[in-house]
């Protein structure tokens, strides 16, 4: 064996062993046909171009490429579930932007004086950059609207773009904090879902377009909400659930709570996909509110001691609904077995 075919078959590795057993030894003379002059005196290796086309056909056949086995098929449809719920959630935090700020420049509600005068001086620059600011979120909701109705492609360069004003984060920051890394995850978490799980040999999304209802209404309903509940009388281990953390882990939780419900009353309607979605998005969630734990904490005053406790309270119910969602998912995962995927068609970027 040449070192160049050695090299070949070592990001061969990439791919599934079923797939590797049927077409290894056709891939590697299509790639040495390629180099015919090679010799092992130059240390040659393959090409990025080659090496980038392996990895992108592993994705694919992983998450439920064409003809895959049913535990890729399975990993397909999760990583894909992922990509629509993280989108979901963005777009729900896109509206709770996008109230705030009718509510802000006085075009809903009665604006409080101390927001008035943050927001600047009726048309001054300051004032149209804060406004562009505040809406910058709302970007969000055109990635998850394209994906709904099947625009692919324009959901994964629609969210590319919503995702750049979230660098603000680390900008904005003294220095590159895990806790200001700890708030990207949400985000990155969708846009990595959305890029590797619709790939060219996915099936094609088909959603109803209710799915463009919850967030609008959701948003719409916890904006009314939160201007009902804002008060300084308000309990203090009411707060911990307030935050954009607090809403995540109390759709995560219900979703988890729900889907668990179904599991034991419905054996039919048990699938790996919705469980593991949503331990896969409880993730960034535990690891945002693990890197504020401390953030405030005042061991001598009552109300600061009544938030640490609801917050780790909040964090320990995430994680043991997390776990159980990733048990359950796990345990319906089918077996690594069912038809070969098709022959590859190797592309290069």
């Amino acid at each position: 064996m040449s070192l160049l075919e050695e090299r070949y078959r070592y990001w061969l590795r990439l791919l599934p062993a079923s797939y590797r057993a049927e077409r290894e030894e056709e891939m590697v003379a299509v790639f040495l046909e390629g180099s015919p002059d090679a010799s092992d005196a130059d240390g040659p290796r393959p090409r990025w171009s080659e090496i980038a086309s392996v990895v992108a056909l592993a994705v694919r056949v992983r998450l439920g490429g064409a003809g895959a086995a049913p535990r890729y098929l399975s990993w397909g449809e999760t990583v894909r579930l992922v990509a629509l719920l993280g989108l979901l959630f963005q777009a729900f935090l896109a509206v709770l932007d996008v109230v705030a700020a009718l509510n802000t420049y006085g075009v809903i509600g009665t604006v409080h004086p101390s927001l008035a005068q943050a927001a600047g001086p009726l048309g001054s620059f300051e004032r149209l950059a804060n406004i562009l600011r505040s809406l910058a979120g709302a970007v969000w909701i055109a990635p998850f609207a394209a994906l709904v109705l099947g625009h692919v492609r324009t959901a994964k360069a629609l969210a590319l773009l919503a995702f750049v004003p979230e660098l603000h984060i680390l900008t904005n920051s003294v220095g590159v904090t895990f806790e200001a890394l700890a708030g990207l995850l949400s985000p990155v978490v969708a846009l990595s879902a959305l890029w590797t799980g619709f790939h060219r040999d996915a099936r094609p999304a088909r959603r109803p377009l209710w799915l463009l209802v919850p967030p609008l209404a959701a948003g719409i309903a916890v904006s009314a909400l939160f201007r009902l509940v804002a008060s300084p009388d308000l309990p203090a281990w009411w707060w911990p659930w307030l935050d954009l953390l607090g809403l995540a882990s109390t759709l995560i939780l219900g979703a988890g709570v729900g889907y668990v419900c179904v599991h034991i009353r419905s054996p039919a309607r048990r699938t790996p996909s919705w469980p593991l979605a949503l331990a896969i998005l409880a993730v960034p969630v535990l690891c945002a509110r693990l890197a504020r734990l401390e953030y405030g904490f005042d061991a001598a005053d009552e109300v600061s001691r009544t938030i640490m406790l609801g917050t780790l309270g909040q964090t320990a119910a995430l994680l043991l609904v997390a776990l159980v969602l990733a048990v359950l998912g796990f345990r319906a995962m089918p077996a690594a077995r069912g038809p070969s995927p098709e022959p590859p068609r190797m592309t290069y970027p």
